[in-house]
């Protein structure tokens, strides 16, 4: 199962291992087709990237050109020209080499005459921050040039775009001054996990992006249509979950990636001859949660008290601000009301019409049993 598992846990999935989805995919499609950009948040570890990396394969098939920058924990501004580098070249290396060698060469990239490969050095012993933003200003009109060549349309996905601020505060108002030109040679994606700082990109009327994406939510995995794509897996692997299969998918509350690691457990248990029975999926618990131990103790650590009162009375079932909760704590409502802010900008809960959710179902269990 190591090599080639349906139930792939660590890392993007593959487009055909996508449960659901459908519906997103399909306004993506649109929204590239319209040429109206999009901006995508949800929390991490839900699938963002998957999908994006299947909304990418879809407008291949028609003639697009596609390219993925993942902004995920860049450090500043050339770190943040070197992955854009990375992520640009296979658009038309041959452009690169002949419009950028020297700039590259000063951050410590050269594109290979071999296909479309960039040789990562190491990084200049000093900061070039001038090179790092003439590459950026030339290889973000690159979809312009290639569509003023031959008409053909690209699609750009920003991963994880809210730590491009990390790079520098203003660089959304540099990548718009360029952008705001493609027309019809580019569709844009602006993918991220901080919930809060997505918003303030686009919903801050001082920000240059203000107003220039459509927001596309990512929500839970339905049961039932989980529950059948997930059958057809353990079949096909002559594997029967019986219950055990049914426990874990009420248990991982839509989740993506988590019921994908319950279900990898569960089919190692099958495997070494275990039925699919709740005692099963009992273990296979027990083995997940010694398995994020590790993650769940480091956020812990790092939250406030007010935050961690909240966190784990989400985890119980209680609302946030409840008078019992502020008397047992000592603590007052408004500010517990305003952890659990700060919790829903980090990903960590969200708000329902019912009250709010602990988003992640490992992370809940583990605070249930301290």
């Amino acid at each position: 199962m190591a090599q080639g598992t349906p139930f792939r846990f660590e890392g993007p999935v593959a487009p055909e291992l996508l449960i659901d989805r459908q519906e997103e995919l399909g306004t993506l499609g649109r929204r590239a087709g319209d040429r109206v950009g999009v901006r995508l948040a949800a929390p991490r570890r839900y699938g963002k990237t998957s999908l994006l990396l299947a909304h990418a394969a879809q407008l291949r098939e028609t003639g697009w050109r596609t390219a993925h920058v993942d902004f995920s924990r860049v450090t500043d501004m050339t770190d943040a020209a070197r992955r854009v580098v990375a992520a640009y070249a296979p658009l038309d290396s041959a452009w690169m080499r002949a419009h950028l060698s020297g700039l590259l060469g000063r951050l410590g990239l050269s594109v290979g005459t071999a296909g479309a490969s960039v040789t990562v050095g190491p990084r200049p012993a000093a900061p070039d921050p001038e090179a790092a933003e003439a590459v950026m200003y030339r290889l973000l009109d690159l979809p312009k040039t290639l569509w003023e060549r031959d008409e053909t349309s690209t699609l750009v996905i920003f991963d994880e775009f809210q730590d491009l601020l990390v790079a520098r505060q203003d660089l959304d108002g540099l990548l718009r001054s360029v952008i705001q030109y493609h027309g019809d040679a580019a569709a844009y994606v602006y993918a991220g996990s901080e919930p809060s700082m997505m918003r303030g990109l686009f919903d801050a009327r001082e920000r240059p992006l203000f107003g220039q994406a459509d927001p596309l939510a990512l929500g839970r995995l339905p049961l039932e249509d989980t529950l059948a794509d997930l059958a057809g897996r353990f079949e096909a692997e002559a594997l029967d979950p019986g219950e055990a299969l049914g426990e874990l998918a009420v248990f991982a509350d839509g989740h993506p990636q988590r019921v994908m690691l319950l279900c990898y457990l569960l089919a190692e248990q099958l495997a070494a001859g275990r039925p699919g029975t709740p005692e099963t999926a009992a273990r296979v618990l027990d083995e997940a949660l010694e398995r994020t131990q590790a993650a769940h103790q480091a956020l812990w650590g790092q939250l406030s008290r007010s935050e961690k009162v909240v966190l784990a009375g989400a985890a119980d079932g209680v609302a946030p601000a409840s008078r019992a909760l502020a008397a047992e704590h000592r603590l007052s409502r408004q500010t517990l009301h305003e952890a659990a802010d700060r919790l829903v900008d980090q990903g960590h809960l969200a708000r329902e019409k019912t009250g709010v959710r602990l988003i992640a179902p490992l992370l809940a269990e583990w605070l249930r049993r301290r």
